[in-house]
């Protein structure tokens, strides 16, 4: 790791568990980076189908929901400069840091090489003293954590990812 503020990876990945949420917490970075040459590939674990609370949708709603959040995850990665999105498609609400979940990250990690992750904080329950980290970010960093390290490094972790 490189503590300097003019570090800029050749190669990134951002790993999130929403769409919307690499824009409200490295948005900034992300921009920075991309500018200065970096390729950029966002991961978006879930879909983010159950991210409303209008009382005139009902359940049918989630499918519609979570394509038009994925339309404006792809125009805000456009204005990042990110180079290209995954998307994992993951119930949303419903994210846990299972070992299906961490190898599909380390997949991702092993096939793009970033040269940096960024990620949220796992151990992160409160910030400041109004919001609540919403569950998915807490398992899509702890899940993201584990592929970074020791899964991707470790060759024989997921041996069955290994190139032939």
């Amino acid at each position: 790791m490189n503590n300097s503020t003019e570090y800029i990876p050749k190669r990134a990945m951002s790993i999130h568990a929403h769409p919307d949420d690499q824009e409200f917490s490295i948005g900034g970075t992300l921009a920075k980076w991309a500018k200065a040459g970096c390729e950029i590939v966002s991961v978006t674990i879930t879909s983010g189908d159950s991210g409303s609370n209008d009382p005139t949708k009902d359940g049918g709603y989630k499918a519609e929901l979570a394509r038009l959040r994925e339309e404006e995850q792809l125009a805000a990665n456009k204005v990042l400069g990110v180079k290209e999105a995954v998307f994992l498609r993951y119930p949303d609400g419903e994210l846990e840091p299972t070992i299906a979940l961490r190898k599909e990250l380390t997949r991702l990690i092993r096939q793009y090489k970033p040269d940096a992750v960024l990620t949220g904080n796992p151990e992160a329950w409160f910030y400041g003293n109004e919001y609540v980290n919403h569950p998915d970010h807490r398992a899509a960093a702890q899940a993201a954590c584990e592929a970074v390290f020791p899964s991707a490094g470790t060759r024989l972790i997921f041996a069955d990812l290994l190139e032939a």
